[in-house]
């Protein structure tokens, strides 16, 4: 009898033990939570280049009014235009990245007597204008602000400053238009260096041995 209660009371134990929950695990305590990622700076921006490009060739031709002609004509494709056109100088202004094939085209127009290449860097020069004009822009829309509030002296006062800065402002404005002028057109500067000569007018000769003759080669050497 004992032996049978005890095996009820086990049997009565087992489900039981069986579904009791487990430990729970040891939960470590609350970690800090994660900082942001720090903020990524942008790379600043590529800075561009304002660059006076000038290149100067002396040509020794024949026919000059010619050549003229023929450069213009080789320039417009290209986007560019005479500046000055003379008997022995013709300026040709053209985007910069244009510049190689003209002075190509110039080069094969004649004997090359001399070329040089001239580049002037602007881009300092044309952001400190820049940072000039700003600050008197600034100086400027300040005193504005102050003439309401200013005594009959002081408004005269301003007036007159207000006027040295537009003066100033202007001429800062021109020069700031010259440089970068000179920095969107590239310059082909072309001089001219030859003795005019009248054309060979070709005629059939008498003489079979002087109509064999180039003549126009002659001509050229001499």
């Amino acid at each position: 009898m004992k032996r049978t209660l005890c095996l009820s009371i086990l049997c009565l134990a087992l489900p039981a033990a069986a579904q009791a929950p487990e430990p729970a695990p040891d939960v470590a305590p609350d970690a800090p939570p994660e900082a942001p990622p720090a903020p990524v700076e942008p790379a600043p921006a590529p800075v561009t280049r304002a660059t006076a490009s000038t290149a100067r060739i002396t040509l020794k031709v024949v026919h000059p009014d010619e050549v003229r002609r023929t450069l213009q004509a080789a320039a417009e494709p290209l986007g560019g235009f005479p500046v000055l056109v003379e008997d022995r100088r013709l300026v040709l202004k053209v985007p910069p990245a244009a510049l190689p094939a003209l002075v190509t085209r110039v080069t094969a127009a004649g004997l090359v007597m001399e070329k040089t290449l001239e580049r002037a860097d602007l881009t300092g020069e044309i952001a400190q204008l820049e940072a000039l004009l700003r600050s008197k822009q600034a100086i400027f829309a300040r005193l504005r602000t102050l003439v309401d509030d200013a005594d009959t002296q002081a408004t005269l006062r301003i007036e007159k400053t207000m006027s040295t800065l537009v003066a100033e402002m202007e001429a800062l404005a021109g020069k700031l238009r010259v440089e970068r002028a000179r920095a969107r057109h590239a310059v082909v500067d072309v001089s001219f260096d030859f003795r005019q000569r009248q054309r060979i007018v070709y005629v059939r000769s008498p003489f079979d041995w002087l109509n064999s003759v180039d003549l126009g080669q002659f001509d050229a050497r001499f």
